[in-house]
């Protein structure tokens, strides 16, 4: 292995930012892209204002403000060495770093999505536990599943957040999912709403000194949707029970994105229902999981609208799609207030069988009713994790933003290194060369 090289694969998630597309993971800097061709700009630094070797690969958009709030985790040093320090950054829709600071973990623990309210940002962090790196020299695994530990919630300010400002609340064992919503009530505590499984979702990192689990066992872990009340206020290591539980198995939730920030009520998932069969025989095990239903969920009224495809499909991640979606030109005008819900569910759905794939389209408060559309896709995509819709005029729009002679003007990648980067060409270390940038 060359040190000094950047080795994410930046293959978890794709946003939309200012004309064009940031591939990211969680354990290394985000990665521009032209979102016409989808050729790789390069490494994206937000024009040298971020400097941390980490990225989420779930950054939060206000829709009211128009900012990105994102953080890294294990942010000290390489991204790779198991530093506690965590950095949560705000950039304006301008494109312009607005806020920074850096906090510590009790631990250092994935912290693989987040929450975004009005005035806060909630951090939950998963006892999967970075081993110490003379086991990773050694060939250890990264992470190590620790059934003893708590599962945190770190609390910080949007803005004007100092080191000493975070606040860690505790939880009984259990490893996190992902982020429905988050919002402040009327009291200013922080409702925060996410699926969280039973056990270790990743069974690839044991306990350490223990063997892998199997998929079997993986798959048939529990994922209810569980509401956290948080109080801002409440001192650091207070144990806390969630508020409610939405008896629901499932996962990779995701809500009217024009509702980040504000009190919501619907929300979609993709569902494990081992009541409707599955196919064993022609389609094998189902290694991303058996999501083979797709849901609608609300709060109010605890209602399920729940669609399945058939004993040979599962289904990826949905995304909610604005009905009459107009264009995000910086220049426009406000649209008028939403309507929560009134839009599209677009998903990918598996053929197992016949190893390919559609994208069905729904009306999204009508699931049971079935698709009013499908797409038949000419290729085979791999499982995979998380997606996002972009509206073709919002491309449009910054494409003319982004020419050479725009207003904004072209992507431009990131033009020096990292920091740990920096460290180990001063030492003399082989491959501090063009390729830590790409």
């Amino acid at each position: 292995m060359v040190r000094g090289v950047i080795r994410t694969v930046s293959n978890t998630n794709v946003v939309f930012w200012r004309g064009m597309l940031l591939a990211t993971k969680e354990d290394g800097p985000p990665f521009a892209m032209d979102p016409v061709t989808l050729e790789t700009v390069g490494r994206y630094d937000f024009e040298g204002q971020v400097e941390s070797p980490t990225f989420t690969a779930h950054p939060k958009f206000d829709p009211n403000t128009g900012e990105m709030v994102c953080f890294g985790y294990e942010a000290g040093g390489d991204g790779h060495d198991g530093s506690c320090d965590i950095v949560v950054y705000t950039i304006d829709k301008h494109g312009v770093k607005t806020e920074e600071c850096w906090y510590k973990a009790p631990f250092c623990g994935m912290i693989h999505d987040c929450g975004l309210s009005e005035n806060y940002l909630v951090l939950p962090m998963t006892p999967l536990k970075c081993t110490s790196v003379e086991n990773m020299k050694n060939g250890g695994n990264h992470f190590a599943w620790d059934p003893n530990e708590d599962q945190l919630y770190g609390i910080v300010p949007r803005r004007g957040g100092k080191p000493e400002d975070i606040v860690w609340l505790r939880a009984d064992n259990g490893f996190h999912g992902h982020v429905a919503g988050c919002y402040e009530n009327s009291d200013g505590h922080i409702v925060f709403d996410l699926t969280i499984a039973s056990d270790n979702v990743f069974f690839f990192f044991p306990p350490l000194n223990t063997p892998s689990s199997t998929l079997s066992k993986r798959n048939a872990l529990t994922s209810p949707t569980y509401r956290w009340i948080l109080d801002p206020s409440t001192p650091t290591n207070t144990r806390i029970t969630p508020s409610s539980v939405f008896d629901i198995n499932g996962e990779f939730s995701r809500i009217d994105d024009r509702f980040v920030t504000k009190k919501y009520n619907h929300f979609w998932q993709v569902q494990i229902d081992p009541s409707k069969p599955y196919d064993f025989q022609k389609c094998g095990s189902p290694a991303g999981g058996l999501f083979n239903s797709l849901g609608h969920f609300t709060w109010d009224g605890r209602e399920k609208d729940v669609y399945w495809a058939g004993p040979t499909t599962t289904f990826q991640e949905p995304v909610f799609v604005p009905r009459g979606t107009s264009s995000a030109d910086p220049k426009s005008e406000p649209e008028p207030a939403p309507v929560e819900g009134d839009g599209y569910l677009l998903v990918l759905l598996n053929h197992l069988d016949e190893l390919r794939n559609d994208i069905l389209i729904f009306d999204a408060l009508e699931l049971a009713k079935g698709p009013i559309a499908a797409i038949h896709m000419p290729f085979k995509l791999k499982l995979g994790l998380h997606g996002n819709f972009v509206d073709q005029r919002d491309i449009d729009a910054w494409q003319l933003l982004r020419k050479e002679d725009g207003e904004v003007g072209p992507v431009r990648k990131a033009e020096r290194p990292l920091k740990w980067q920096v460290a180990l060409e001063k030492e003399g270390v082989d491959g501090m060369n063009g390729t830590m940038l790409e």
